[in-house]
């Protein structure tokens, strides 16, 4: 009677964890609100013309255009929305897009911009055999529909001035260091090798000294490989189709979704610059797990998560180089363990598929699910994110909970 009466205390993990749920909080909303923002904007922008709503069935690349979330406007959301203006301003597209009843044939052969291109080549369809219909959501395979790409395409409303060096590797482009992407390297370096002097992080990877089993290392490395994989998707997902205006992630989004439009871009940057990206998702990840308890399992869980960041960085530079350019031990780590320059090209040609950038094996996972929830449903799959980005540490505080609960358990039961 006494041992069923008598209850462990509540659990101080979950006290010490408020920090990081409070974190989670603030993270899902922002990505709630990231819904409501889309629901707001196509409402004042198409509610006076819906049939801009249905561009991107009516037209081919609708989304597809690096800069542009509608191609019915002139990339002029933001002034318009602070602005006196009522009505949504559009530009010479979506006029013609108005006088045609957005007809493809009718556009296609036009030349909106006056720029020597027509909309037709301008969105991929230079000889104008697109249609309507299941292709115009469904997957795109080079070899079936040779009457259009997705890659390399413009916005019909402003005249194409495009980059001298698209698809060339002249000299490589000095960058300006950023000091936001520096100061979050500084914090990475500085947190590691706390941990590493005082923390017994050498010992957890190096040595046998640690609490950590060999093979629940070894385990947790391929664990950790198989989330990030995934991880990259996700964030290849989200960042291909964010609207570059939103604050924080629409600058990300911008900056990453420009090399469809130059795909060799990345490679004319320093492999430090495209890889420090990944120091701004190591600040948040360190932060994190400062907020509240972690065990040693999850931060070795999470070290090579960084591990597996920057190889997930530097795996989508190499597919952008032809194949007779890398090192031979890039090939080598392309047949087996990395993306492949073929298979992420597939990507490319797509646009709506193969988002994962480390492997591509969990393709396997993302593709199946981004056709229950298509890929330009980008603020829906931020909330998916978030509730994968915790997952881990939620899984931990569960464990490190239950072992607490357990252990006050046995010391009652001693009492008893």
């Amino acid at each position: 009677l006494l041992r069923c009466s008598i209850r462990p205390a509540p659990s101080d993990v979950m006290r010490q964890s408020r920090w990081v749920i409070g974190f989670f909080a603030l993270s899902l909303t922002c990505s709630f609100l990231l819904i409501l923002e889309r629901e707001i904007r196509e409402y004042f922008a198409f509610r006076d013309r819906p049939l801009f709503r249905e561009l991107v069935n009516k037209v081919p690349n609708a989304r597809h255009v690096w800069f542009a979330w509608n191609l019915a406007d002139t990339n002029n959301y933001l002034p318009w929305l602070f602005g006196k203006d009522k009505m949504y301003q559009i530009g010479l597209f979506g006029y013609h897009a108005l006088m045609t009843n957005a007809s493809w044939k009718a556009l296609c052969t036009m030349d909106s911009d006056k720029d020597g291109l027509s909309n037709g080549v301008e969105l991929g369809d230079p000889c104008c055999h697109w249609e309507p219909g299941a292709l115009a959501s469904g997957d795109f395979e080079i070899r079936h529909n040779l009457e259009y790409r997705r890659w390399l395409v413009s916005h019909p409303s402003h005249p194409t001035k495009r980059n001298k060096h698209v698809h060339s590797f002249p000299q490589m482009e000095d960058v300006p260091w950023s000091v936001v992407k520096m100061a979050a390297f500084a914090f990475m370096i500085l947190q590691l090798s706390l941990w590493f002097a005082f923390g017994g992080l050498g010992d957890d990877l190096f040595t046998r000294k640690s609490p950590l089993s060999t093979g629940l290392r070894a385990f947790l490395i391929v664990l950790s490989f198989l989330y990030m994989d995934l991880s990259s998707g996700v964030i290849h997902l989200i960042l291909d189709y964010a609207p570059p205006f939103l604050p924080i992630i629409g600058g990300l989004a911008g900056g990453f979704r420009y090399h469809h439009e130059d795909p060799t871009a990345i490679c004319r940057i320093s492999w430090f610059e495209y890889a420090s990206h990944t120091h701004l998702l190591a600040v948040v990840v360190l932060f994190v797990l400062r907020l509240g308890p972690h065990s040693r399992g999850l931060r070795f869980f999470w070290v090579w998560g960084l591990v597996w960041s920057h190889l997930f960085q530097s795996a989508h530079r190499w597919t952008h180089f032809p194949p007779d350019e890398l090192h031979w031990w890039v090939t080598g780590l392309q047949r087996m363990l990395v993306l492949s320059h073929e298979r992420h090209m597939e990507h490319h040609q797509d646009l709506e598929k193969q988002f994962t950038i480390l492997s591509g094996h969990t393709d396997l996972i993302l593709d199946p699910l981004v056709k229950l929830l298509p890929a330009a449903h980008y603020d829906y799959w931020c909330v998916i994110g978030v509730l994968w980005f915790f997952l881990p540490v939620f899984v931990d505080l569960w464990l490190l909970s239950d072992e607490k609960m357990s252990s006050a358990s046995g010391k009652v039961d001693d009492k008893v």
